[in-house]
C-alpha cells in the first residue's frame, strides 16, 4: 500500500497535467456529463494545459542564451545554466521529503477550502512541487526535525502557502482583463501584490501601458506573436551586439553570426507564445466550467488558482516591460551586492526574471498604468536578485535549483522563514 501511495505522488499527483485532468474529470461527472462530454472534455483540458506549460518551459528555455553573453558583459564566468542538472542535484538531497509534503500539502490546502472561508484551490502542481523541495530544505537544514515531523510542519506550511497566496491575489484580478473566474496560483504571488499596491500608490490606472498608440507604419505590432518576436529579436540583437559578435558565435549562437542568431531566436519566441494562447483558449474553456461543477457538489464556492502564463496573451506590452525592467533591477541588485562585497554571489536567472517580471508588469498596470508596471517590475527584480542572495545560505544543497528558479516567493518568504527557524 505504501509503494502505490508513493507512486501515485511521485508518478500521478506530481505531473500538473494528470493534476488538472483528473480536477477537468471530477468536476464533468458530478455534472453528469455523458460519456463522450466527460472524455472530450479531460482530454482538450490536458493537451491545453500542455501547450500552456510547454510553450512556456520552451519560451523560458528561449533566453538563456542571454545569460553568458550577460555575464560576458560584466565579466563573469560564462556558462548557461542546466536546469535538469539543477533539479537532479537539488531532488537527489530533498526529493523524498518534498514530495510527501507536496501531496500532503495539497490535501491541506483541500481541507483549508473546505471547511475555512478561503475558498482557493492551488491547481499549478508543479509550483506546489517545487515549493515543497524549498520547505523541505529549510527545515531539513535549519533544524533537527525527524523525517516524520518535517514532513508533517513542511505539509501544514505548504498548505498555508497555496491556499494565502491564492487568496491574497483573488481581489487583484477582478482589474485584469481576461482573468475572470480564476486566480493566479504561482510563486511570484508576493510581487504581484506588492506590485499592484505600489501601482496604486505611484501611478493612474488609465494610463494603461497596453493602450499606447502606435503610428500606421508599426501597427503590425498591435498583434502579440507578431510584436514579441520583433522586439525579443531586437533585444537578441543589442546584448549580442554589446557581448561581442565574435564571443557569441564562438560560444552562445554555435557558429551562427548574431543577426540570424538574433532573428531565429526572436522566431521561437514567438512560436511559443503563439502555443501558449492555443493552449489557454483550449484550456480555460473546459477548466472553469468544469471546476464550477467541483465547487458546486464538493468544495462549495471553490475558485482555481492558475498559472500566470494565461494572462500573457491579452498584455504582450506588459510581459516584454515588465521583463527589462526585471532584469535591469536584478542586474543593478547584483552591482549593489558587489559593491558592498557581499558574500554570496547571485547573477540574475533568466527565466525567473521573465516570468515574474511579466506577471508583476501586469498586476502593476492593473491599477497603476505604465508608471505601476515599471516601479512595480523594478521592484521585484531587486527582490529577486537580493532575496536569493539572502535565501541561498538557509537551504543547503537545494541551492543548485534555487539559482536557476527562484521566483519572488522563494526569494522573499524563504529567507524569512529561514531568519525564523534561526531563532530557535
Amino acid at each position: 500500500m505504501k509503494e502505490f501511495f508513493m507512486y501515485l505522488i511521485a508518478n500521478v499527483l506530481s505531473e500538473p497535467a494528470f493534476l488538472i485532468g483528473i480536477v477537468a474529470l471530477i468536476g464533468l461527472l458530478v455534472q453528469k456529463k455523458n460519456f463522450s462530454e466527460v472524455v472530450a472534455g479531460t482530454v482538450k483540458t490536458m493537451v491545453g494545459f500542455l501547450l500552456i506549460t510547454t510553450g512556456a518551459q520552451s519560451m523560458g528555455m528561449t533566453l538563456l542564451p542571454i545569460q553568458p553573453m550577460l555575464q560576458n558583459i560584466f565579466g563573469m564566468e560564462a556558462n548557461v545554466a542546466d536546469i535538469n542538472n539543477a533539479i537532479g542535484a537539488s531532488m537527489t538531497a530533498f526529493g523524498a521529503s518534498a514530495t510527501l509534503i507536496f501531496a500532503f500539502g495539497f490535501l491541506v490546502n483541500v481541507l483549508l477550502a473546505r471547511f475555512t472561508k478561503f475558498k482557493f484551490i492551488h491547481l499549478s502542481a508543479h509550483v506546489s512541487f517545487f515549493y515543497a523541495g524549498l520547505i523541505a530544505a529549510l527545515l531539513s537544514v535549519g533544524t533537527n526535525l525527524s523525517s516524520l515531523w518535517i514532513t508533517i510542519i513542511g505539509s501544514i506550511l505548504l498548505g498555508l502557502y497555496l491556499t494565502l497566496s491564492c487568496a491574497y491575489l483573488y481581489p487583484l484580478m477582478k482589474n485584469i482583463p481576461g482573468a475572470e473566474g480564476y486566480t493566479i496560483g504561482h510563486s511570484s504571488s508576493i510581487g504581484c501584490f506588492i506590485s499592484a499596491k505600489i501601482g496604486k500608490l505611484v501611478g493612474n490606472k488609465d494610463n494603461n501601458l497596453e493602450d499606447i498608440k502606435l503610428p500606421k507604419y508599426l501597427g503590425f505590432l498591435r498583434e502579440t506573436t507578431i510584436a514579441l518576436s520583433v522586439i525579443m529579436t531586437l533585444i537578441f540583437f543589442i546584448v549580442s551586439l554589446i557581448s561581442g559578435p565574435r564571443f557569441v558565435m564562438e560560444n552562445v549562437s554555435e557558429g551562427k553570426d548574431i543577426f540570424i542568431f538574433s532573428i531565429l531566436n526572436g522566431l521561437k519566441f514567438g512560436l511559443w507564445i503563439t502555443v501558449i494562447i492555443t493552449g489557454v483558449r483550449m484550456m480555460l474553456s473546459e477548466i472553469v466550467p468544469a471546476f464550477h461543477g467541483i465547487s458546486d457538489k464538493l468544495v462549495p464556492n471553490a475558485v482555481p488558482g492558475l498559472d500566470i502564463p494565461l494572462l500573457f496573451p491579452n498584455h504582450p506590452t506588459s510581459v516584454i516591460v515588465g521583463f527589462i525592467t526585471s532584469l535591469i533591477a536584478s542586474l543593478i541588485g547584483m552591482a549593489i551586492l558587489g559593491a558592498i562585497k557581499y558574500p554570496v554571489i547571485v547573477f540574475p536567472a533568466l527565466i525567473p526574471t521573465f516570468f515574474t517580471g511579466a506577471v508583476t508588469a501586469i498586476f502593476g498596470n492593473s491599477t497603476g498604468g505604465r508608471r505601476g508596471a515599471i516601479v512595480g517590475s523594478f521592484v521585484n527584480g531587486l527582490i529577486l536578485i537580493w532575496g536569493q542572495a539572502l535565501l541561498l545560505p538557509y537551504i543547503g544543497a537545494y541551492e543548485p535549483i534555487m539559482r536557476v528558479l527562484a521566483e519572488t516567493d522563494y526569494a522573499f518568504y524563504g529567507p524569512i522563514v529561514g531568519w525564523i527557524l534561526g531563532l530557535f
